[in-house]
């Protein structure tokens, strides 16, 4: 069982993915905001962060450099979310060591299957 924070301040899309993720025997966390999300990270030290792009307060990309620059936190693998299909966007990610990228809207199937992968250790950037 993975802890995995998940961070959007859509409650649509935060919803979704607590939906999404149900029965697969990992512990869920929820964050409204990047900084949020930061202090829930800190605290719980999970396996996974699930993070929107665009969010108040520390946005996806400075949530991933806020994780990054903790040593103790190196091991949190982290999967960026963006209705942002842009090459550029998806590059910016990568660039900033996530694990994957998924563009908004997802299937439950797609999900599912690219987060177990990231917590075995497989990356797609």
């Amino acid at each position: 069982m993975a802890k995995i924070v998940i961070c959007d301040d859509d409650p649509v899309i935060t919803k979704a993915l607590l939906v999404c993720l149900q029965g697969s025997g990992h512990k869920l966390y929820v964050a409204s905001d990047g900084l949020e999300g930061l202090k829930l990270v800190e605290r719980e030290r999970p396996d996974l962060v699930l993070t929107d792009v665009a969010m108040p307060r520390l946005n996806g990309f400075e949530l991933v450099d806020a994780i990054h620059a903790r040593a103790d936190l190196h091991q949190v693998r982290i999967i960026l979310l963006s209705a942002s299909a842009q090459r550029s966007q998806l590059e910016e990610g990568y660039s900033h060591g996530v694990a994957d990228y998924i563009v908004k809207p997802f299937t439950v199937v797609d999900l599912r299957r690219r987060v177990e992968r990231v917590l075995n250790g497989g990356v797609d950037g």
